[in-house]
């Protein structure tokens, strides 16, 4: 995810010190919060789930984090209506590394998730090396709080708010969360059998930008993500393949991606 490094701001030692030993054991309570939470549905897990693909890139939300030969992995815990699990991706030569944790919460038209995104690419300009590190101004993480709602069966739009709560989305004087957000909307336009076409469209922006242009998914405020997402099942001797293809643009970037997929396996 690309993010530009921050400076950070001048203190009284002691003051900075004490706001970051404050800061880091509040973040460490709300996170051991989260993993409990997540272990408690470990526990009364009724099924669990994982899947494997591979792809060509890695895109998200108007974004190409990275390309190559992409592997992407996740295995989660259900519980009625709760879940949690982990997601992991990577590339063959090693310069994207990517660890998330994530809790969720569904129904039948409403899904709410709190993702916890650790990047750890080899090149990345910020904190890269300290997972544990939860010091606000200082941690390399960042946590997505992401909302999902269906209108209806029959009108089966999905409309989508996600904004980063915590972590590597400050200002330039590193000194606020910009609370970078992210509005979409996607609907199946074609559906028959095995094989689906989606699209969405999708807006991104800063809550708390007090007069900087870029957020967290762009350079400025704009609709970042025109996605057409194609998906097809294919059986090979009782084994079921599903492949993707997957066409994104980015008016604000002013480019285009073309992602392929192929689901290794899941259950």
């Amino acid at each position: 995810y690309f993010f530009q490094s921050m400076q950070y701001p001048v203190f009284n030692y002691r003051m900075q010190d004490t706001y970051c030993l404050k800061n880091t054991l509040i973040m460490l309570k709300n996170y051991l919060l989260l993993i409990s939470c997540a272990i408690g549905t470990f526990a009364c897990a009724q099924e669990i789930h994982s899947a494997l693909q591979l792809r060509n890139s890695h895109l998200w939300r108007g974004l190409e984090v990275s390309a190559g030969l992409i592997y992407t992995g996740d295995v989660h815990l259900d519980y009625k209506n709760f879940y949690g699990g982990f997601w992991a991706g990577g590339n063959v030569d090693g310069s994207y590394k990517e660890f998330n944790n994530y809790i969720g919460y569904k129904n039948k038209h409403l899904t709410l998730e709190l993702w916890d995104i650790y990047n750890f690419s080899p090149g990345a300009t910020y904190n890269n090396k300290e997972f544990f590190n939860y010091s606000a101004r200082q941690t390399g993480r960042f946590w997505d709080l992401r909302s999902y709602y269906t209108i209806s069966d029959k009108f089966p739009l999905v409309l989508s708010w996600n904004t980063i709560v915590f972590g590597r989305d400050w200002n330039s004087e590193n000194t606020e969360n910009k609370y970078s957000s992210f509005v979409s909307g996607e609907y199946p336009v074609y559906k028959k059998e095995d094989i689906e076409v989606r699209g969405r469209v999708g807006y991104g922006f800063a809550l708390n930008n007090k007069g900087e242009k870029n957020n967290f998914f762009a350079k400025e405020a704009g609709f970042n993500e025109i996605s057409l997402i194609i998906s097809k099942s294919f059986t090979i001797q009782g084994y079921k393949i599903p492949v993707g293809i997957w066409g994104m643009w980015n008016p604000v970037s002013n480019n285009a991606f073309l992602q392929f997929s192929v689901q290794a396996y899941s259950f």
